[in-house]
């Protein structure tokens, strides 16, 4: 093989290499963030894949003499990594969902913001525990997590042009099911504040007609839910660590099934 091959293959595979972690900087925390600017993500994976390209293999098949299969390999990699960057997106949604329901129960939840971070409209509380989320997942070096967890996912799904498989239905439902789980139990302390203090006014209102219920409840549930939120939020911050902590898992189980 002459000097010219040798150079395109390397060539080909870099091009794989880069094209798997644009995909994760598209939807990963942070990574994916509007605020920072594409010039920046743009050379950012340029030198992760210039980092990540030489300690993969140099296995090239027939399947990339013709531009079709090349191209098909390439959308493959893609694919493989917005999986790893959306699993890892999941994590702040949950706690951005989790924040959504408290402000639906103390009655935030008329009030929208646009999150510069992802352009879109969000709840106050919902928008709050974002915040945290993302400070947390740098605090944690979950960053680091997630950039080891994209070279190491050429162990489960190799570049060599392998057809993408059915992705595990069972692994996909389980981690929907820890997100919404997640959710549940970061917004359940206040939740249940609330519907306590809603039985109360409920109760007041039967036992004094003549008290506006409403003027006295909306202030009320204001107090309790951010008294709640403000003391809960150390237990929240140990829940989300330990999500945090398992993303490495939770990568591998769905790019386990993906060949």
């Amino acid at each position: 093989m002459d000097i010219a091959a040798q150079a395109l293959i390397q060539l080909q595979m870099y091009l794989m290499v880069l094209a798997r972690i644009g995909g994760v900087f598209g939807f990963a925390p942070v990574f994916g963030s509007h605020n920072i600017p594409r010039q920046a993500k743009i050379a950012l994976s340029l030198v992760l894949a210039l980092v990540i390209f030489p300690g993969i293999p140099l296995s090239p098949g027939d399947h990339w003499n013709s531009l079709p299969s090349y191209a098909f390999c390439i959308g493959k990699e893609i694919v493989v990594g917005v999986i790893i960057g959306y699993v890892a997106a999941l994590i702040t949604t949950a706690m951005q969902l989790a924040g959504q329901f408290i402000d639906m129960q103390i009655g935030f939840g008329l009030v929208n913001i646009v999150d510069p971070v992802s352009g879109t409209q969000v709840t106050v509380i919902g928008q709050l525990h974002y915040i945290i989320a993302i400070l947390l997942f740098l605090k944690t070096n979950s960053h680091h997590l997630l950039l080891t967890a994209v070279s190491e996912s050429y162990q489960l799904v190799p570049v060599d042009g392998s057809f993408l498989g059915e992705i595990c239905q069972s692994g996909l439902v389980a981690l929907f099911g820890k997100m919404f789980s997640l959710a549940f139990r970061i917004a359940a302390p206040v939740t249940c504040a609330l519907l306590l203090t809603d039985i109360v006014l409920a109760v007041m209102a039967r036992a004094v007609p003549q008290m506006n219920v409403f003027i006295v409840g909306f202030p009320l549930k204001i107090f309790a839910g951010l008294f709640i939120l403000a003391v809960t939020i150390p237990a929240v911050i140990g829940i989300l660590g330990q999500s945090f902590h398992g993303l490495g898992q939770s990568i591998a189980l769905i790019l386990g099934s993906v060949r």
